[in-house]
């Protein structure tokens, strides 16, 4: 006599006894294959059944959370925040400084957005070009946005006063490329004020908008320079930077 819920050959014959004697016997762990273990609900549970004992894997990989925009790596859990907070396919947020614009999307929607969003912004064309910000004895922090289009990409220019530290008001100039970090690696920029017998330059790689400005801010990685620099080379309150774009 065979008992009718056992399906593993190598506990039939304990089934037949346990049937006999009455004893209870959980039906999910009787219809379990080497495929791995089913609870009641008819989930897989993520172990497998090898000659009667579960094999955990040591590591478990992870769905992509990137996967649908092209990112191809499967990672352990552990690794996938570090990976997601700098992976080339995760959305891109507004590059605009500041946290009021929360618009994020994918790289070619970057630019529409900035048009249709912050038409404010005005763009120049060409590898030399001039960025002038006005008023910069404004109070507080203020931030100077400016496009500069050339080498068929666009890049942002930004100008930023705040107190990095405590009564200490700096100016900040950096070069963002609208693209990715290895399409940023392809160009050089070079920030440049002009005065009176007075130069004062910064050359450098301009920074993916995934980095972001605050990011160059905070490793001083760009142009920086104090109130009394600035007063230096602006006239009437404007400060002219020239900027310019080459390719490496």
């Amino acid at each position: 006599m065979l008992c009718p819920v056992s399906c593993l050959p190598l506990l039939r014959e304990l089934g037949q006894w346990r049937c006999l004697l009455g004893f209870p016997r959980h039906h999910g762990v009787a219809a379990a294959s080497t495929a791995g273990l089913t609870d009641n609900s008819g989930q897989q549970q993520g172990s497998e059944v090898r000659g009667g004992r579960p094999i955990g894997r040591s590591k478990p990989l992870t769905g992509r959370q990137f996967s649908s925009a092209g990112c191809l790596l499967s990672l352990h859990h552990s690794e996938k925040p570090e990976h997601e907070e700098v992976c080339e396919f995760r959305p891109y947020t507004c590059p605009c400084p500041g946290a009021t614009c929360k618009w994020h999307g994918a790289l070619e929607a970057v630019m529409p957005h900035l048009m249709h969003a912050h038409k404010s912004i005005t763009t120049l064309q060409g590898e030399d070009i001039v960025f002038l910000a006005t008023d910069i004895n404004l109070p507080g922090a203020v931030d100077w946005v400016m496009m500069q289009s050339c080498f068929s990409h666009h890049f942002m220019l930004v100008l930023e006063k705040q107190e990095k530290y405590e009564g200490h008001q700096q100016f900040f100039a950096v070069v963002l490329l609208i693209g990715t970090r290895k399409q940023a690696e392809n160009f050089a920029y070079r920030l440049e004020l002009n005065g009176n017998r007075r130069r004062l330059t910064w050359e450098a790689t301009p920074r993916s908008i995934h980095d972001g400005v605050s990011a160059a801010i905070m490793n001083s990685d760009c142009l920086v320079f104090d109130t009394s620099i600035a007063h230096l080379f602006a006239d009437n309150g404007n400060l002219g930077i020239n900027v310019t774009i080459s390719m490496c």
